[in-house]
């Protein structure tokens, strides 16, 4: 049976640990989540720098890891192996961190409140700081993905 209490936790603690994560990257250097921003506000700036891929991919490869690891995991505890749960379990999980990445840091930061840090210089007053679609498709594109992973992870725990 599904642990809806467990997934709850463990999808708000990797929520707590993405957007501190985010948000600190935006402080640091908003180019470093270039890629993530809206195609217009990307034609708009020069690609990243060398350095600024570099250390994209330094802490990003390490922060994905954890958040796809994670949720998998915890469904090793499970009394009852079934396809069911071993897929749903990390695509709850997923979900919520999705969640809260759409409401919390997509649409209340960057589109609503678009504090100075997240706008990348050159781009100040662009249209697309206020795209509440992007970011759906983005969480659309997103859910679509992992509900592939959450299913071909559970296909291969389910033969082991």
């Amino acid at each position: 049976m599904l642990n809806f209490a467990q997934i709850f936790i463990e999808g708000m603690l990797l929520s707590v640990f993405f957007c501190f994560v985010i948000l600190g990257m935006l402080v640091y250097n908003p180019r470093l989540l270039l890629n993530d921003y809206p195609q217009s506000i990307r034609l708009s700036v020069p690609p990243k720098t060398p350095k600024e891929t570099k250390l994209s991919k330094a802490i990003g490869t390490p922060f994905a890891t954890l958040l796809v690891i994670a949720p998998f995991i915890s469904t090793l505890y499970y009394d009852e192996i079934s396809f069911i749960h071993t897929f749903l379990h990390p695509f709850l999980v997923f979900t919520i961190v999705s969640l809260v990445d759409l409401v919390v840091l997509d649409w209340l930061i960057f589109c609503l409140i678009t504090p100075d840090f997240l706008v990348i210089p050159g781009t100040q007053g662009m249209k697309d700081y206020k795209n509440y679609r992007f970011h759906f498709i983005a969480f659309l594109k997103g859910t679509l993905v992992y509900g592939v992973l959450c299913i071909i992870v559970a296909g291969i725990r389910m033969l082991i």
